[in-house]
């Protein structure tokens, strides 16, 4: 059993996010009367270095926003259910006070992790006029529904496909989605599970976020087992209980091959000092999408830390968000 202590340490590894200091610049300028997302600025934010599409090393690309600058809004909090596979899973919307159908940014969480980690970054987009939603996926960590024995990337893609599905109807609670303004931005293996979803529903994404998205999971499995029979039925894997199901479905998969399909713009932000998903995965994913930009968080690891990092990859991505249409510059 995981201590308390390590369990903070792995979720950090493994996509989890910081709370409060990610929304500070975004609350900082708000007026009128906030929600409960408001918090005090962190100083010292800093433009992200950047890797433009077809260059081999770091260059330099359009400035981000300054976040405090942008219009802010109230938003409420939803719980809405989404049924996959028979089960319904839990999950969580944050609807600004827009007065009209905004588009939606599908937030994933990574392994072992749960929507309340990714929920910051959710909480931030909802204040600048997006509707944000957290998934949870069917054993795909702590208090989720399911096994996480019978987890894997796969069974999260068929999840996601799900929130999509729902999302498009404008209905049952999805009515302040603009279903042809759908975002998906993924974290470590919520990264990844979001990279495949957009690659086989290309005409429901209409952009696609990527934070130190796990592209090496194939490459560390293989690290670990001499072949997928030496795989057990039930194993730790990165310090997550998993079964042999996980290992079966991304044993032989390029994922390379298969987010080539995705040609829409696509922007990935990886640390350069990521130990768990090194930063190489990332650089290919780069020259494998027909455009993509690759943002370096110089000196972030797996997860970037509360304060400037954070705010970095926010700044990354409200800018795309801005140069894709789905928000006003």
């Amino acid at each position: 059993m995981t201590s308390p202590t390590g369990r903070r340490a792995v979720l950090r590894a493994l996509g989890a996010t910081g709370a409060a200091t990610l929304l500070g610049a975004v609350a900082a300028c708000a007026s009128g009367p906030g929600s409960e997302a408001e918090t005090t600025p962190p100083s010292g934010a800093a433009s992200p270095g950047t890797t433009t599409p077809g260059a081999a090393s770091p260059g330099s690309s359009a400035p981000a926003p300054t976040l405090g600058a942008l219009p802010t809004y109230a938003y409420e909090t939803r719980d809405l259910d989404v049924t996959s596979q028979g089960q319904t899973l839990p999950g969580r919307l944050y609807v600004p006070a827009a007065g009209a159908a905004v588009p939606l940014v599908v937030c994933s969480h990574g392994l072992c992790s749960a929507p309340d980690d990714v929920a910051p970054v959710a909480q931030a987009l909802a204040r600048l006029g997006l509707a944000a939603y957290c998934p949870s996926f069917r054993g795909g960590g702590p208090g989720s529904v399911g096994d996480m024995t019978r987890m894997s990337v796969m069974t999260e893609v068929a999840d996601l496909e799900a929130v999509l599905t729902a999302a498009r109807t404008a209905t049952g609670g999805w009515e302040v989605v603009d279903p042809g303004r759908i975002v998906l931005l993924g974290q470590s293996q919520g990264g990844e599970v979001s990279a495949v979803t957009a690659a086989r529903h290309p005409e429901q994404v209409a952009g696609l976020v990527l934070w130190y998205p796990a592209f090496s999971i194939t490459d560390t499995l293989h690290s670990l087992y001499t072949s997928l029979d030496a795989v057990p039925q039930d194993y730790s894997f990165l310090g997550c209980a998993l079964g042999r199901v996980y290992a079966q479905d991304m044993w032989d998969y390029d994922v390379y091959t298969e987010i080539a399909g995705y040609t829409a713009p696509v922007l990935i932000v990886h640390g350069s000092d990521d130990l768990v998903v090194p930063y190489r995965y990332s650089e290919r994913a780069r020259t494998t999408y027909p455009d993509a930009e690759l943002v370096r968080i110089d000196g972030a690891g797996h997860g970037f830390d509360e304060g400037p990092q954070e705010q970095q990859a926010l700044a990354a991505t409200v800018s795309y968000l801005q140069r894709v249409g789905v928000m006003k510059a």
